[in-house]
């Protein structure tokens, strides 16, 4: 059984449970709130179908990791701030108000500014030597209330270490490769919502490369099709339990 608190001090403000946010087989994401009106997110890692309780070792692994992730891209405008550490398996980070692109019907509105910022985003993560991995997921890129992008949840990000000589070159070479993985799904979502306002060039990048063609079937399809298996309707779709069908029904995601 899951546990979290009701309340709880964050840098000497007192938090309070707001509600669940997301509750899916790794995870619940719980909010908080201060009587200051501002808010944090409880992303406790779990492994929630059968004997997924065994697998917390493993959970709290995922969760120092993540964490670690997330203090490598502290300071770059668009990521949540980083609140602290919560037992083993869990961290805070603040609550971003807004609509995920999940939440956002295909063409509608955004500000023409977005994608160009959401791109500083993901080049600054890449700079820091980070593969984000993940930017596929709608659910994962934020249009803020002051119509800002944010980019969330580093779970399967890489970092790839600094090295030297003939494994430093080809340690590199991966990196440089696999970020063009990122860079083909930032315009595909561009391509999505604002195809009118993509350049020549822009749309060229909206094509898998050769490399990443090969990332995908030897990594990207298996990955899918393992999801589907849990997710039935993608992993944008919240879902308590496959067996039971039970979809969550909030219009809000973490």
């Amino acid at each position: 059984m899951r546990t979290y608190p009701d309340e709880i001090f964050i840098e000497n403000d007192l938090y309070k449970y707001e509600k669940i946010l997301k509750d899916d087989f790794f995870s619940v994401n719980v909010l908080y709130r201060s009587d200051k009106g501002v808010r944090y997110v409880l992303k406790l890692s779990d492994f929630r179908f059968i004997f997924g309780f065994f697998l917390r070792p493993a959970a709290a692994f995922f969760s120092r990791r993540e964490y670690r992730i997330y203090q490598m891209v502290e300071g770059i405008k668009g990521v949540p701030k980083l609140g602290p550490r919560y037992g083993r398996r869990g961290y805070f980070h603040c609550f971003i108000e807004g609509r995920t692109l999940h939440e956002i019907p295909r063409k509608g509105p955004l500000p023409e500014s977005f994608f160009d910022n959401l791109k500083r985003i993901i080049e600054e993560v890449h700079k820091r030597r980070i593969f984000y991995l993940d930017l596929n997921k709608l659910g994962n890129i934020i249009l803020g209330d002051d119509n800002l992008p944010y980019l969330i949840d580093f779970q399967v990000s890489v970092f790839f270490k600094k090295r030297s000589g003939l494994w430093g070159r080809l340690n590199d070479f991966l990196l440089n490769s696999l970020i063009k993985e990122d860079i083909y799904h930032l315009y595909k979502h561009k391509k999505r919502f604002m195809r009118h306002a993509m350049s020549k060039e822009e749309l060229l990048l909206a094509r898998r490369s050769r490399f990443n063609k090969w990332y995908d079937r030897l990594w990207g399809t298996p990955y899918r099709k393992v999801k589907r298996l849990i997710y039935p309707k993608g992993s944008n779709d919240i879902i308590w339990f496959k067996w039971k069908k039970m979809k969550d029904k909030k219009q809000r995601m973490p």
